[in-house]
């Protein structure tokens, strides 16, 4: 009788433990799925609008820490590709000045967005004017005229067979992002201090050549008609 009262508590005692362990394991679970559901939410929602109205200031600090997970770009054309976006554009041109440290489940290139504000009206931002002979540039216009932005991408040096893909590097420009140029979903976790400068004041300097002049008239004619003897009589025979 002893022997089965102690049996049945051991079973008790077991079935208490693995009842335990179930709930840790399901209240881990939940607390990973939510923090990525916020994660998504928030990127989603800083994706959104591509231009925040939000007035930059002078010389505010930033340090921002994150766990991300990667949507379609939201540059116009660029939808096939996947980013993450930590440092939004502001709409007086706010330039940030600082480092990035990040690790990504897949390689990824950290873009570096430089908002163009030329805008020879006055009213409208328009992208300057360049000549073909410089060469091209990819100056994406923003949807609903705000502005044009240049998109650079700078890609990390990953160890070759890595599983993770992590990097550190100084940037500066108008917004920031993780980038993933192949289109794959990647999830992120960055760390990023940086100084909010202000808005930058443009200084372009382009000087387009000239257009091309008609040139001469290309008759290469004196307009005397002689044969080349210096008489104009075509010969010296009597």
């Amino acid at each position: 009788m002893k022997n089965k009262i102690n049996s049945n508590r051991t079973k008790l005692v077991s079935i208490s433990l693995v009842a335990l362990a179930s709930f840790i394991i399901f209240y881990i679970y939940m607390s990973e799925k939510t923090e990525i559901a916020l994660a998504q939410i928030q990127n989603s929602q800083g994706t959104n609008e591509l231009v925040t109205q939000e007035k930059g200031g002078e010389n505010k600090k930033i340090v921002q820490q994150g766990v991300v997970t990667s949507s379609p770009d939201p540059l116009p054309g660029h939808e096939a590709h996947q980013s993450v976006t930590i440092l939004r554009l502001k709409g007086d041109n706010t330039v940030y000045d600082g480092t990035l440290s990040f690790i990504a489940s897949k390689p990824v290139e950290v873009q570096i967005i430089s908002r163009n504000m030329s805008s020879p009206s006055g009213t409208e931002a328009l992208p300057p004017q360049i000549s073909p002979e410089f060469g091209t540039m990819s100056i994406i216009p923003l949807p609903g005229g705000q502005g044009s932005v240049i998109s650079s991408l700078i890609q990390p040096q990953f160890p070759e067979g890595a599983t993770s893909f992590s990097g550190s590097i100084p940037f500066a420009g108008n917004g920031l992002a993780l980038h993933n140029l192949a289109g794959d979903e990647f999830v992120a976790s960055y760390s990023v201090v940086a100084d909010q400068v202000g808005p930058a004041a443009r200084v372009d300097e382009i000087v387009n050549p000239p257009p091309a002049g008609d040139g001469d008239d290309g008759d290469g004619d004196d307009g005397d008609g002689d044969d080349g003897d210096g008489d104009g009589n075509g010969d010296d025979e009597n």
